[in-house]
């Protein structure tokens, strides 16, 4: 195994806590910093035969403002849990990645756990929101590309619409979202972002604002990273909370799912939200309605065509009567503890891997 992530990252621990427990030898694992400064070349690193595996870049404040840099963005001196620069974050990790899959084209052969293009399109909240919609995945409604409030609030009144979801297009782990809804002159937003001093700050506790001049701000000042506006679904309730679900596919099935409960609208665990019954949701839902819940999250999937693996966000609306897929998660896949046929994510991707090989399909080989 050839992992590239952070070294220290608790990513990278927990997958070699899981090699540990297959047996497997240790994971060679190269920084993406190392790599970004001409420390090391990936290729030299590939032996033949090597499995490669790409982890997420987050947890190491150096690489992030490495890929900020390199993305074009301003020289910052990031505070603990400022809103990073997502938009040159993005175009530098996709300089990068693409970078690296230069020097892998002229390695020993090996086989690679993800594709490129599939890491930095489930990236770009709008274009999967595009590739899911195209292949009639059910998800939200969403308004074209806004740039600043006024943009969007004529874009929803257009549509009669007076509630949304506002994401960062670039962004991950609820960073920068805001819930919004109004009635009239009234007007209410959750938001895991709050402002200071000119600086925008992620919080892990729900922010709530009931001013419009106060929103505004906050939607312009988020604009430049570059908005994805979706319709706002209503969420089903379930063991005392508003749910939904994270669901990795893998080798095309739908595994390990976790029901993710908040008491508000935004259900990131992060924030403090807990983990749900996911036993209990299924005897609700019943075996067909939890059948077509796998099979929309397999879909989501598929639209990203040899995919090995991915998380995928899926939303129940009241009364079980709808799903929509909220997202899909190159990196989703983080669920310590959750087992499937006594194997963990990590360890149920391996085997899948295997299972593939054996069969012939190549997709993701190099």
């Amino acid at each position: 195994m050839l992992l590239i992530a952070p070294p220290q990252g608790r990513r990278a621990r927990a997958f070699g806590a899981t090699l540990n427990d297959l047996g497997w030898p240790p994971a060679r694992v190269v920084s993406y910093l190392d790599l970004m400064e001409d420390r090391v070349r990936l290729a030299d690193q590939v032996r033949p035969g090597s499995i490669v595996r790409f982890e997420s870049p987050g947890e190491d404040i150096g690489t992030e403002l490495a890929l900020i840099e390199m993305g074009g963005g301003p020289m910052v001196d990031l505070e603990a849990g400022e809103l990073a620069p997502s938009r040159a974050w993005h175009a530098g990790f996709s300089q990068v990645l693409q970078a690296l899959d230069a020097q892998l084209q002229n390695a020993p052969p090996h086989t690679r756990m993800q594709q490129t293009a599939h890491i930095l399109t489930m990236f770009d909240k709008p274009a999967t929101h595009a590739r899911l919609g195209a292949a009639g995945v059910p998800v939200p409604e969403a308004l074209p590309e806004v740039n600043s409030f006024d943009g969007l609030m004529v874009a929803a009144r257009e549509r009669g619409w007076t509630r949304l979801f506002i994401k960062l297009a670039y962004g991950s782990s609820g960073s920068g979202i805001v819930a919004l809804q109004w009635t009239g002159q009234r007007v209410s937003a959750a938001t895991t972002v709050r402002q200071e001093a000119g600086r925008l700050l992620n919080s892990r506790r729900l922010i709530r604002s009931q001013d419009w001049a106060e929103i505004r701000a906050l939607i312009d000042a988020l604009a430049p990273h570059r908005l994805h506006v979706e319709r706002w679904l209503p969420k089903a309730s379930f063991g005392g909370g508003t749910i939904d679900l994270r669901v990795v596919v893998i080798g095309g099935e739908a595994r390990h799912a976790l029901v993710r409960t908040s008491r508000g609208p935004i259900t990131n665990l992060h924030l403090g939200n807990q983990r749900g019954d996911i036993e209990a949701l299924k005897t609700e839902l019943g075996a067909e309605r939890w059948t077509e819940v796998g099979r929309t999250a397999e879909a989501a999937l598929a639209a990203f065509p040899g995919a090995l693996y991915g998380g995928v966000d899926l939303l129940l609306t009241p009364g079980w009567k709808r799903r929509a897929v909220l997202e899909v998660n190159a990196f989703g896949d983080y669920h310590r503890g959750i087992l499937v046929g006594g194997r963990d994510t990590y360890a149920a991707e391996l085997f899948a891997l295997g299972q593939a090989k054996r069969g012939g399909q190549n997709a993701e080989c190099a």
